[in-house]
């Protein structure tokens, strides 16, 4: 099997997986508990804590472990909202985004807050000027990922920041799911950020939401007030230890994975661009990553695609893994303008660390192949 699905998921590492075991066997106990031993649990979860904050480059005191990125991002966009209602009742939000923050925004929307989507151009990257028109006294939630995950665009936080420097009553999310050590970021310059380990060859089931500050986020579920009061629950230690280090590897590994993944992307580009009717949704420039790589074939459904490759052992996915069971065209490539059969026809393919030149050329074979064995005259027909 080659598998170019690692936008919906990594493959854990060994050495995460021997941890997650070793501190099941030796520190299972519950670290809110008081005795000797739940005291030493907790040290050790406080460690995870620190390494993920250094890495993450902000003081250990604003990491609080979740069960995951979707639960990090509605514990920051419906509690930072908890908190400022009282200031204004407007949120700002893209299309593009996930559907963990859009589906969020729809159900604050429900609640009676009103929603402003801010545009974005042909290529997926947010209209700032768009976004400026949109801010008032009375928004108080804006939500922007760091990095598009069906097609890789780099959105400007840094320039979103600058925007938002004359709202100070702004809380200002970033989903950094597919973001985090592909990209740069100073996480002190926004209000809050969530990962997921199982995006960075870490486990399934534990997450990260990165705070700036406690005070602007009222908690969403209550109980016995684990993670200073945010998220109630026994932490899921060995998670939270095995995701720690699944992101020091990760971050051991990111100058010589980005060489690889933009020859790797180059190489599809280079490759493929040239066949007709063939489009590529993620072009190889510096404000996108080269781990993303989005695909279409206008006029052929994207399943069929996926089918085809599938019967030849190479795994990759039509969208977020999160929506390809809805059966709807995807709003992050549609709010760019592409055509619905575009939309329909797309594929995306993403790398890893464990990504090998080898399954690349492979992918471009077989692609190639089942393009003009399949496809081609299905297009050039019309039917």
């Amino acid at each position: 099997m080659i598998y170019l699905d690692n936008c919906a998921t990594t493959k854990p590492y060994d050495e995460v997986l021997k941890t997650f075991v070793e501190v099941n066997n030796s520190y299972y106990g519950n670290p809110a508990s008081i005795n000797k031993y739940g005291k030493t649990v907790n040290k050790l979860l406080n460690a995870a804590r620190t390494q993920v904050a250094d890495i993450l480059g902000v003081e250990s005191d604003t990491i609080y472990f979740t069960s995951c990125a979707t639960e990090s991002n509605n514990i920051a966009l419906l509690g930072s909202v908890e908190h400022k209602k009282d200031f204004g009742n407007r949120i700002i939000v893209s299309k593009i985004e996930h559907p963990s923050v859009l589906e969020t925004f729809r159900e604050l929307e429900h609640r009676g807050f009103i929603l402003d989507y801010v545009n974005v151009d042909e290529n997926g990257f947010i209209d700032l000027e768009h976004l400026k028109s949109l801010l008032t006294k009375e928004t108080i939630l804006v939500s922007v990922m760091h990095v598009n995950n069906i097609f890789g665009a780099i959105q400007p936080i840094g320039k979103i920041v600058e925007l938002l420097k004359d709202y100070p009553k702004i809380h200002f999310h970033v989903d950094g799911v597919q973001g985090v050590l592909k990209e740069k970021i100073d996480l002190t310059m926004i209000d809050s950020y969530s990962i997921s380990a199982h995006k960075f060859h870490g486990l399934k089931g534990v997450g990260v939401l990165y705070l700036k500050s406690r005070r602007t986020t009222h908690n969403i579920t209550f109980g016995g007030g684990q993670e200073n009061g945010l998220r109630s629950g026994t932490v899921n230690v060995p998670g939270a230890v095995s995701l720690a280090k699944a992101l020091r590897l990760t971050q051991e590994k990111v100058n010589d994975v980005k060489e690889k993944h933009y020859e790797y992307k180059k190489l599809i580009v280079d490759e493929l661009s040239t066949i007709e009717h063939v489009i590529i949704n993620s072009p190889l420039q510096n404000d996108f990553v080269d781990s993303i790589i989005n695909i279409s074939l206008p006029k052929i459904k994207g399943e069929a695609i996926i089918n085809a490759l599938n019967e030849r052992g190479i795994m990759v996915s039509t969208t977020s893994a999160c929506s390809s069971r809805t059966f709807h065209l995807n709003e992050a490539l549609y709010t760019r303008g592409l055509s619905k059969e575009n939309i329909e026809g797309s594929i995306r393919v993403s790398f890893s660390y464990e990504t090998k030149l080898e399954e690349v050329k492979k992918f471009i074979e077989v692609f190639k192949d089942e393009y003009y064995k399949k496809f081609k005259e299905v297009i050039e027909s019309g039917i």
